[in-house]
């Protein structure tokens, strides 16, 4: 039998989705290999063109940004190096669409393996959620998170949430020619929803709801999307009219964790922090929580030293010590993607993040419309709608969020973006 690299190097991005359970080693030794390949594969075949998309060039000005930022910080090597070598992730996207091209059966298989992982996840969870242990022994993190096969890594929801829109995609992409009339990606939306809830994540909870009535509005409710939210509503709902915890200060229940927590937030604002925020108002309709506030007052007071260029990639958790009398608004990251580039990377990279994000927006909507206009057009509109969807939610301003950095969490972001440029490369699918 003949060594085909093409496809060995797919069943490397087939199997990246349960790799990401494993932690962050074996992905990124994925994305390297991958990486390697498709940069000889373009040198051996001189197929630069895979270098000349929108995506890449867009991609490249803002790796660009990131160094010159890094090269302005007080600790250039240790900014650089997170810089630099971030031009792995939009290589990775155009590997993964280099794979799509030249494997005609990429897309079906991923789906089938991908779709495999998400039934594992799905009920190694739901088996913690009953019985307090999962299928390894891990057991459950408290009585109001769920995390299943990341055991104490809380990351669950997130990792449900960032590959929802990349599943309900790539199935309206392999059926949109067939009549099926059983969606079975209703089925999916039905268990995924609820268990995002029950992970006790309230960022990626609360985003899943926005993208869930995107999704609805895009492709038109009907009766099988009614009763596949219904279902997801009972075993939220459920869960909130059990919950009889007394609310002590924290979360310790759903209700309290996913509404009472949030609504009682204000009252626990300290003296100290209501003097920082006289000296910016306009983060106050931006508060989430006393922990949270801190830390992006402390990106504000970073921002206003270095504004320009901010204080270099990933410098946060080093600089933050000169600005904060104890160490509570200090941490390795602000715990927002908008106030880190902000402390950062500055206004100019908050600006591209703004131009960018209003831009997607935008194509949105002009997808969005063609559709209604063209009741008769095929899915695939629909299908980058849903991939630029996951680019928006991923990247949502103002909200609690993990490190920028984290290859772990840039690993699942730039995968669907992957997809996405191959459908806009391939324009005959519209």
């Amino acid at each position: 039998m003949k060594f085909n690299s093409i496809n060995l190097f797919s069943y490397l991005i087939f199997l990246l989705p349960i790799a990401l359970v494993t932690g962050p080693f074996i992905p990124e030794l994925i994305v390297l290999f991958c990486n390697i390949f498709f940069l000889f594969k373009v040198i051996q075949e001189k197929k630069f063109s895979y270098f000349r998309n929108d995506f890449f060039k867009i991609f490249l000005f803002f790796w660009l940004i990131l160094n010159v930022s890094a090269l302005l910080s007080e600790d250039i090597l240790f900014s650089f190096k997170y810089s630099f070598f971030y031009i792995r992730f939009g290589i990775f996207v155009l590997a993964v669409n280099y794979l799509i091209e030249n494997n005609k059966n990429f897309i079906r298989n991923f789906y089938i393996i991908f779709i495999l992982t998400l039934s594992l996840i799905l009920f190694d969870s739901y088996f913690q959620y009953i019985f307090n242990f999962n299928i390894f022994g891990f057991e459950r993190y408290n009585n109001y998170m769920v995390s299943g096969f990341f055991n104490d890594e809380l990351i669950l929801g997130t990792y449900l949430m960032r590959f929802s829109p990349l599943l309900i995609a790539l199935y309206l992409y392999l059926h949109s020619k067939k009549n099926t009339k059983f969606n079975s990606y209703l089925f999916y939306i039905a268990i995924i929803f609820p268990m995002i809830f029950l992970s006790g994540q309230r960022t990626p909870f609360f985003l899943s709801i926005i993208f869930l009535i995107s999704t609805f509005v895009i492709l038109k409710l009907n009766k099988n999307k009614i009763l596949s939210l219904f279902f997801s509503l009972i075993i939220i709902f459920g869960n909130i009219l059990v919950d009889n915890e007394v609310y002590t200060g924290h979360g310790t229940g759903y209700k309290n964790r996913m509404i009472t927590d949030i609504i009682y937030n204000h009252n626990k604002i300290t003296e100290n922090q209501k003097k920082d925020i006289k000296n910016y108002k306009y983060i106050q309709f931006l508060f989430i929580s006393p922990g949270h506030n801190t830390m992006w007052l402390t990106a504000l007071k970073l921002y206003e030293d270095k504004k320009l260029f901010g204080h270099g990639p990933n410098t946060f958790r080093k600089e933050c010590k000169t600005y904060v009398e104890s160490l509570n608004g200090c941490n390795n990251h602000p715990h927002s993607y908008i106030f880190q580039i902000l402390a950062e990377i500055g206004l100019v990279g908050v600006l591209f993040y703004f131009i960018l994000y209003f831009y997607i927006i935008k194509k949105i909507l002009s997808y969005y419309f063609n559709l209604n206009n063209n009741p008769e057009i095929n899915y695939y509109p629909s299908v980058k709608i849903l991939l630029y969807l996951s680019f928006l939610i991923n990247f949502a301003p103002f909200v609690p969020s993990g490190n920028f950095f984290n290859n772990h969490q840039n690993i699942m972001i730039f995968l669907p973006i992957g997809f996405l440029v191959y459908f806009l490369r391939n324009k005959k699918n519209d």
